[in-house]
């Protein structure tokens, strides 16, 4: 307003540059003050750089710096007609500024509604992508479900058969057990019984023994016999009496040797088949031959001692003799 000098405007607004920016109470910019002070086009230029949107600002009553210089009475004056072309150079430069900075506006706006759209419409594809998925993975959780139950549901089928089949394998285990007890108590009965049939064995061939020996002993008694029968026939019958009262005797001991033997044979084979070992059966055979002896004894009153002998041997040995 005092029409300072540019050196001190300048310097003003290199320690200030933020009061080129300031107005009055009025509204006014420094450069409304400057051109209506008129004062040098160096300041007007100074405080046009330091604010270049003062040259189309309006103060209260509506006017621009360039508004407030366009009176015919201050054009006159050069220093004015200098600043009014400035002005309208700025303003021109201004307005085509503006002009291109609306046009690259506009078209970044139009760039950005069709980058938008664009990618409004690659989100919608994508959205309904991703709902295409969603519904697509929520059908695949359902099927899932429906699976992860099925096999639930055959996994505690499966648990079931598991604990009946443990519940079976413990009773096969016991009655494994309980068998492997009862064998090992068979076995050992069978190792007992082993041992007493070959006890009985034996004393079966201490018998066959003893039989042999006696039907030896009759063998040369009836040699005896014979050689006196014919040398003295009185003696010999009279010895024959005798001999043959002593055969009946043994013949009588050898039938109940003999019954003896049968009996333990029926035990034997009784004990046998409890055992599940095969007996042939011998008692038709037997009891064919025992009364054949005493009918050959009591009819012919004379038992051939290697016929009886070989009887009572072969009944023995079809009582002991396995079946194949």
């Amino acid at each position: 307003m005092r029409r300072a000098p540019a050196w001190l405007v300048s310097e003003l607004l290199s320690n200030y540059p933020e009061s080129a920016c300031m107005t009055t109470s009025l509204g006014e910019y420094p450069l409304h003050l400057a051109v209506d002070k008129a004062c040098a086009p160096e300041v007007v230029n100074l405080i046009i750089v330091a604010n270049w949107k003062a040259i189309v600002a309006q103060d209260q009553v509506g006017r621009t710096p360039l508004d407030i210089i366009d009176r015919t009475e201050l054009l006159q004056i050069e220093g004015n007609r200098i600043i009014f072309e400035s002005l309208k150079r700025c303003h021109k430069t201004y307005m085509e500024i503006q002009k291109s900075a609306k046009e690259e506006k506009a078209i970044l706006i139009r760039k950005q509604k069709a980058t938008s759209n664009a990618v409004s419409k690659r989100h919608q594809e994508d959205v309904k992508a991703e709902r295409y998925k969603q519904a697509k993975l929520e059908e695949d959780i359902e099927d899932l479900k429906m699976e992860i139950n099925d096999m639930r549901e055959l996994t505690k089928a499966k648990d079931h058969q598991i604990q009946k089949h443990v519940l079976a394998k413990n009773r096969w285990m016991e009655t494994i057990k309980e068998l492997e007890t009862k064998e090992a108590g068979q076995r050992r009965e069978l190792e007992t019984e082993r041992a007493q049939i070959k006890v009985i064995l034996f004393k079966i061939e201490q018998k066959e023994e003893e039989i042999q020996r006696k039907g030896t002993k009759i063998d040369v008694l009836s040699k005896d016999l014979r050689s006196i029968a014919v040398s003295n026939e009185t003696d010999v019958m009279e010895s024959l009496i005798e001999t043959e009262q002593s055969m009946r005797t043994m013949v009588s001991n050898q039938i109940t040797l003999q019954k003896l033997l049968s009996s333990k044979s029926r035990g034997l084979k009784t004990l046998l088949k409890q055992r599940g070992i095969a007996v042939p059966d011998v008692n038709t055979q037997a009891s064919q031959q025992e009364p054949q002896e005493e009918k050959s004894m009591h009819g012919d009153g004379v038992m051939h001692d290697d016929a009886a002998s070989a009887a009572m041997m072969a009944a023995a040995l079809l009582a002991l003799q396995p079946k194949a």
